[in-house]
C-alpha cells in the first residue's frame, strides 16, 4: 500500500498545464510574532524546473533537512549497494587438542552506522552469534589473551564541531565510531510517582553499562511527553539526566547516548562468549594503530546496503547515520574518513552538478550543528538533481510520507496534504524546516524547501504555518 502511495506521488501527469503565476509567501510572515523571523522558501515544478515560489534567499540554519544533501551525495559517490564491514580476527596459535588459543581476539570496526541496530534486527541475526558459531567450528574453547578493539577506521574525535552541550548526551547527539553499536544509544527506564513534582526512580538501563554513574534529577509532571535532557561528554562515565516525565508512569523510557559504544559492544560480546562456554582470560583493550601481528579471519559481518540504510536515516531522522555517511564519503573520495574531508567532497559534489552553493556553510552531515547554513534554493536544486537522476525512486522513497510514517506520521492528517507530501523535516530551538516533494490537486509535482529561523511561535503554531504554506502550493 505504501509503495502504491509513493508511486502515485512520484509519477504524476507530465503534461499538466504550466503555472499561471508564481506564489507569494511573504504574507505568511506579516504577523507580529513572525516579523523578526528569518525565512527562505523556494519551490519549482519537478519536471520543467519552472519557478513556483521564491522569497529572498537567506542563508539559514537547517536542522535535520541537511541529511538530504548528505544522502544525495552518498548515493552518487558511494552507490546504493555500498556496504560497511565489521570483522573478527584472532592472532597467535591454537592448540587443537585442548581448544586453547594463545593469542588475542581482534574486533575491527569498519564504520558501520547500523551495526546491531534495532532497525535491522533480522539482518544482524542476534548480534555476535555467527562469530561465536564460527569460533566453535574452529574448535576454540578458551582464549589465553585479550579482546582487542581495532578502531583505526575512523578518527577518535567523534563529535563534529558546533554541537552544543545540551545535545551530545542525548540519543540524537551521539557521535560516530569505528565500532558503532545499537545506534550508540541506551535506554533509561524510569518510574514516576502519581503525585507531581516528585523525584523519579531509575529502574534499569538497556543495555547495562558497567561503571556508568547516572545522576537522576528527573521529576514527575502533569505535562505529557518526554521533557528530559541527558548531559554527558563522549567517553565520560558520569552523566546526568534532568527534566520531567508524566506522573504515574511504571516504565517510561528515555534514550541517551552511550558514553563509549565500542566498549559496550565488547562487553556484550564477552558476555555472550561466556554464555556460549568460551572463556577469554584477558581484558578488553583498544588499539589506535594497526596491530602488525598476523591475523586470521574468523568472519565478517556486512551492513545492509546503503539503499536500506538511508530509509531509517531520513524517515526517523538518525543523525548518527548521516555523520557516518559523511565520513565515509570523505574516506572513499579523499582517503580520509573525517567530517572535514566529507564536507569538502559534499561541496565539490554540489558545485560539479551546477547547484547554487552561495550561502552554503556546512558543518556536519546531519544538521545538528547550528553552524550549518544554506538557502532553500540550494536544497531544491539538490532535490531536482535527484529527481532527474537514476536514484530518484530510492532517494524519495527514503523520505517520510505525510500522515503515514516517520517524522511526518502525525503531520497534516485530515488535510489535502496527507499522503501528498513526502519530505524531510528538521527542528531545533527557533529552527523549523521541511523539504521534499508535493503532489498538487492538479497532479503536478512540486519540489520545495522551507527554512524558518528565530520565530516567535509554539511548535503547533509553527506546524500550522508550514501547513498553510504547503496548502498554497497544493491549491494553486
Amino acid at each position: 500500500m505504501r509503495l502504491f502511495l509513493f508511486t502515485i506521488l512520484l509519477y504524476c501527469n507530465p503534461w499538466a498545464t504550466a503555472w499561471a503565476q508564481t506564489i507569494s509567501a511573504d504574507h505568511f510572515f506579516a504577523a507580529g510574532n513572525l516579523k523578526t523571523a528569518s525565512y527562505s522558501i523556494y519551490a519549482i515544478d519537478a519536471i520543467s524546473g519552472e519557478k513556483i515560489c521564491e522569497t529572498a534567499q537567506k542563508s539559514l540554519s537547517t536542522a535535520s533537512v541537511m541529511t538530504l544533501l548528505t544522502t544525495a551525495c552518498a548515493l552518487e559517490k558511494l552507490g546504493p549497494d555500498y556496504t560497511f564491514a565489521t570483522s573478527l580476527y584472532f592472532t597467535g596459535t591454537l592448540n587443537k587438542q585442548s581448544g586453547t588459543l594463545a593469542g588475542n581476539l581482534i574486533l575491527k570496526g569498519g564504520g558501520d552506522p547500523a551495526f546491531c541496530s534495532a532497525y535491522f534486527i533480522e539482518h544482524y541475526n542476534n548480534c555476535f552469534d555467527s562469530w561465536i558459531s564460527q569460533l566453535k567450528t574452529l574448535g576454540i574453547k578458551k582464549i589465553n589473551g585479550r579482546l582487542s578493539l581495532d578502531l583505526t577506521s575512523l578518527p577518535l574525535a567523534t563529535i563534529p564541531g558546533g554541537w552544543v552541550w545540551e545535545d551530545i548526551g542525548n540519543y540524537f547527539g551521539t557521535g560516530v565510531s569505528s565500532l558503532s553499536y545499537k545506534d550508540n544509544q541506551y535506554e533509561i527506564h524510569l518510574a514516576s510517582p502519581k503525585a507531581t513534582g516528585m523525584k523519579t526512580e531509575i529502574s534499569s538501563l538497556n543495555p547495562e553499562i558497567p561503571g556508568l554513574k547516572l545522576e537522576n534529577l528527573v521529576c514527575s509532571s502533569p505535562i505529557s511527553g518526554d521533557h528530559t535532557l541527558v548531559f554527558g561528554a563522549p567517553g565520560s562515565y558520569s552523566q546526568r539526566i534532568e527534566g520531567t516525565i508524566p506522573a504515574g508512569q511504571t516504565d517510561f523510557v528515555v534514550k541517551a547516548a552511550m558514553p563509549d559504544p565500542p566498549l559496550v559492544a565488547a562487553q556484550e560480546f564477552l558476555k555472550k562468549l561466556k554464555e556460549a562456554g568460551i572463556e577469554v582470560t584477558g581484558q578488553i583493550t583498544k588499539t589506535s594503530e594497526e596491530d602488525h601481528a598476523p591475523r586470521i579471519l574468523v568472519g565478517t559481518q556486512l551492513s545492509p546496503p546503503l539503499r536500506e540504510v538511508i530509509v531509517p536515516l531520513n524517515k526517523e531522522s538518525l543523525n548518527l547515520y548521516a555523520e557516518h555517511l559523511l565520513c565515509e564519503i570523505g574516506r572513499k573520495n579523499s582517503g580520509e574518513a573525517s567530517t572535514g574531508k566529507g564536507i569538502e567532497v559534499l561541496q565539490q559534489y554540489l558545485e560539479e552538478n551546477g547547484i547554487d552553493t552561495q550561502g552554503f556553510f556546512p558543518a556536519d552531515g546531519s544538521g545538528l550543528s547550528r553552524s550549518n547554513a544554506l538557502t532553500a534554493k540550494t536544497m531544491v536544486e539538490t532535490l531536482k538533481r535527484m529527481y532527474d537522476g537514476k536514484y530518484r525512486t530510492l532517494f524519495f522513497a527514503s523520505l517520510p510520507i505525510a500522515g503515514v510514517d516517520g517524522t511526518l506520521k502525525n503531520a497534516f492528517k485530515g488535510t489535502p496534504l496527507e499522503k501528498n507530501v513526502v519530505a524531510k523535516t528538521g527542528s531545533m530551538a527557533r529552527v523549523r524546516s521541511i523539504a521534499g516533494m508535493l503532489t498538487t490537486r492538479n497532479k503536478k509535482t512540486i519540489l520545495f524547501a522551507i527554512l524558518i529561523n528565530n520565530f516567535g511561535l509554539t511548535a503547533p503554531e509553527t506546524g500550522k504555518l508550514l501547513e498553510s504554506i504547503l496548502l498554497s502550493f497544493y491549491n494553486d
